[in-house]
């Protein structure tokens, strides 16, 4: 009976250590959402990698990207690129774009974004943090 005492407690033990180490998970993204004249946007930012989602009803881009970090500058250099649908003006593999990305209070505002000049008035704004 104490063995099996002994080894529920450990088990517990073990699951709140595994949830305490998913919390400081490096790779643990955040998801960013906003409308903007009928596109949806969705970004996931992880540490040093992040997917940017823009579709138009059916029709859209995922693209993968690696992400370095200077104050509230984000470089994103494409690193994987995937048409849904039918969607103009698609950015390429290899591709790179700069922002500005400060959060605040579980809102965050994209500005100053260069690469994408055809692209900025859609993705500069404020986004909220995906619940």
């Amino acid at each position: 009976m104490f063995r099996l005492l002994l080894s529920g407690f450990v088990l517990t033990v073990a699951a709140l250590v595994a949830g305490a180490d998913e919390k400081k998970d490096p790779k643990a993204t955040t998801t960013w959402v906003r409308e903007s004249n009928g596109v949806d946007l969705k970004f996931e930012f992880g540490k040093d990698a992040g997917t940017f989602n823009v579709f138009v009803g059916e029709n859209g881009v995922v693209v993968k990207a690696k992400l370095t970090r200077e104050k509230d500058t984000v470089t994103a250099e494409f690193t994987e690129v995937e048409e849904k649908g039918n969607f103009p003006s698609k950015p390429k593999k290899g591709d790179k774009i700069s922002f500005t990305w400060v959060e605040k209070d579980g809102a965050a505002k994209l500005s100053d974004l260069k690469g994408a000049d055809d692209a900025k008035d859609v993705l500069e704004g404020e986004y909220k943090v995906k619940k």
